[in-house]
């Protein structure tokens, strides 16, 4: 019955087509493959390029966070040792007060027993 519409020559031109269409049509999903490929490779290479680059943003993020720590940690450092230094002289200044005060208390201390002593011996002394 194909033969009453199509001669066998315009049949085997016609699968000859379509045999080059589906030639020329895997060439292109091929082509198309290879690009999806090449694409996917050079996203691949971003993505990579970017996390190095986000690594080393966050590296030197996290050595400017430590030196900032490490300077506040000196700083705070040197006005504890400035602290200790007033608390010394501090200290040694109240330990010389201390001493004055003793050495006051002391000739207070004689004062008052010496005038009890003149009050109780006063006649013993001025007869």
């Amino acid at each position: 019955m194909a033969d009453e519409f199509v001669s066998a020559a315009q049949f085997g031109e016609f699968v000859k087509r379509i045999d080059e269409a589906f030639v020329n049509v895997n060439k292109l999903a091929d082509q198309r493959y290879e690009n999806l490929n090449q694409r996917l490779a050079d996203a691949d290479k971003a993505r990579e390029q970017n996390l190095v680059h986000m690594n080393q943003r966050f590296d030197d993020m996290n050595r400017r966070v430590n030196q900032r720590f490490d300077d506040m940690t000196r700083g705070v450092n040197q006005r504890f040792d400035g602290l200790d230094k007033r608390m010394d002289l501090f200290h040694a200044d109240m330990l010389q007060m201390r001493n004055w005060l003793v050495r006051l208390y002391g000739l207070v201390a004689f004062g008052f027993i010496g005038a009890i002593a003149l009050i109780l011996l006063k006649d013993v002394i001025f007869k």
